[in-house]
């Protein structure tokens, strides 16, 4: 009997992360200027999931709320933004808890780093390749085109600088949830 209440616990706090991350996703939406932050701390939400519930909740998590901006938004690319980074997120913790077995903490997270960063770019890599618009609309500064080899080339550093601020601050929101006992 307990194992049914614990899984019901799990699915109602799911659920319960689920509405407040669609929450934010429309707000990112509604509020242009911090799409991205919004998105951002919609994902994160995936993190706290797998760290209280497991895996399998933490991707039944990203797939409702993939479906659920999907349906709901108006803004029909935002949920590319959002699986992507829920994605990142999910991936990166399965490698961290599955794949690096490295037990020294340091060098741990050091490798961790690296993973999450060829994790990162195979995943940014065909958006700045297919889908240039929805990282950066219009030209980027000086003129060139997010379509040339330049602006291309631009995407991918500004991408690169974006992703070590959006793993560092994911690392910082883990480790705060997990000193006050929330995650």
């Amino acid at each position: 009997m307990l194992m049914y209440v614990n899984k019901t616990k799990a699915l109602a706090g799911v659920a319960l992360l689920c509405g407040l991350s669609v929450l934010l996703q429309m707000l990112g939406t509604f509020i242009s200027v911090n799409t991205l932050f919004f998105t951002a701390l919609a994902a994160y939400l995936i993190g706290i999931s797998i760290h209280r519930y497991g895996f399998r909740f933490g991707g039944m998590q990203l797939a409702a709320c993939t479906l659920l901006d999907v349906m709901l938004n108006p803004d029909k690319f935002h949920w590319i933004l959002y699986g992507c980074l829920g994605i990142y997120i999910f991936l990166s913790e399965l490698i961290f808890c599955k794949g690096n077995r490295i037990q020294d903490i340091k060098k741990k997270m050091r490798v961790q780093l690296i993973y999450n960063w060829i994790l990162f770019n195979i995943i940014y890599i065909p958006l700045v390749l297919f889908f240039q618009n929805l990282l950066f609309a219009g030209t980027l500064p000086g003129g060139i085109s997010g379509s040339s080899i330049q602006g291309m080339a631009v995407l991918w550093l500004a991408g690169q600088v974006g992703w070590f601020l959006y793993d560092k601050a994911y690392r910082v929101f883990c480790r705060t949830l997990r000193e006050r006992k929330i995650g």
